[in-house]
């Protein structure tokens, strides 16, 4: 019996864990001719801390960030829909971002008084915050 519950406690261990990072903040290439620079950060977060919070841009998850993690991608020009949450789901909070090419964006999600958010920070505000994050790579 003893066994069972340390080989369940264990499993539910396992369950918890999220992909960490130790590698800093580093420059991204600049995007390439036509498409746009997106970083998707995830501020410290109180309610799910446990969990990566799944990062999606038109329906389809791009990476799983923890607190104080981010990640970039380059995407065409347009409209996208960027969603954050602890799985893929309709639900997730979302933004309707238009894209221009050439141009970085900073896509933050967090929460303020225990309200999910997702938003875009001003370009100045958000290479400040993200250089005090750890990189996590795109699937």
């Amino acid at each position: 019996m003893k066994s069972l519950a340390v080989s369940l406690f264990m499993l539910l261990l396992a369950g918890c864990g999220h992909m960490t990072s130790s590698q800093p903040y580093f420059e991204p290439p600049a995007p390439p001719p036509g498409k746009a620079l997106v970083y998707m950060m995830r501020t410290q977060v109180i309610q799910g801390s446990f969990y990566d919070s799944i990062f999606s841009i038109n329906d389809s998850a791009v990476v799983g960030l923890n607190d104080r993690n981010y990640s970039w991608v380059f995407i065409s020009p347009g409209l996208h829909k960027i969603s954050a949450g602890q799985h893929t789901h309709p639900k997730n909070v979302y933004l309707n971002l238009t894209v221009e090419p050439g141009k970085a964006y900073f896509v933050e999600y967090t929460q303020e008084y225990m309200a999910e958010l997702i938003r875009v920070r001003d370009a100045r505000e958000g290479k400040v915050l993200v250089r005090g994050y750890s990189y996590i790579p795109v699937k």
